[in-house]
């Protein structure tokens, strides 16, 4: 059987690498593929971030497109880096300098480890043809702390501890990540969705 090409609206290879994996019935494009660069991210929130890209991603390939919209929120910094999580030293801040802003924040605060949860919104457009949005989120409880382990994943994955882990993110296979991550669920509630259509 054939898989259904979707396109992933995204640029980000960690999470390109995690949407194939986690994905396998399914032929995962990047949309770089067809030139497709990324929207920018004018959302109030991650549900209206997702949908601008997937949004953006099946008007130019005219392909079923997954727009995904994710970060990591914690409490304590008044749920920072949340939303700007992938930029959130600077525009074009790479993972160690947005990991390092949030070191320096939390030990601003004397905080050596503090409650923290990823969270994602998933969506898809363009299934059977259709154009109504699907959604579907997901969120993982842990804790960040301010020394980094593993050198596995992207991201905050090296200073994020999941609830019930002694291992970070970054330090977990990633069969068990792709399992138990924010992104992972809202992609498995997503293929209970996809297979039902």
């Amino acid at each position: 059987m054939k898989k259904i090409k979707l396109i992933i609206a995204s640029s980000n290879e960690g999470k390109i690498g995690e949407f194939q994996k986690i994905l396998p019935d399914f032929e995962c494009i990047p949309q770089s593929d067809f030139n497709v660069s990324d929207v920018d991210e004018t959302g109030k929130n991650f549900k209206e971030n997702a949908v601008l890209k997937a949004k953006n991603a099946f008007i130019k390939t005219n392909l079923p497109s997954i727009g995904d919209d994710s970060g990591l929120i914690v409490p304590e910094i008044n749920g920072e880096p949340g939303l700007y999580s992938a930029r959130y030293a600077g525009e074009n801040a790479t993972d160690v300098d947005n990991r390092k802003k949030l070191i320096s924040e939390l030990k601003k605060r004397r905080l050596e480890s503090t409650y923290a949860y990823f969270f994602c919104c998933i969506v898809a457009v363009g299934i059977n043809d259709k154009e109504d949005f699907i959604i579907c989120d997901g969120k993982v409880d842990g804790e960040v702390k301010i020394f980094e382990r593993g050198d596995k994943g992207f991201g905050y994955d090296p200073m994020f501890y999941p609830k019930g882990y002694s291992e970070s993110f970054a330090e977990l296979s990633s069969l068990i990540k792709n399992k138990i991550s924010h992104r992972g669920i809202a992609l498995r509630n997503l293929t209970i969705k996809l297979n039902s259509t």
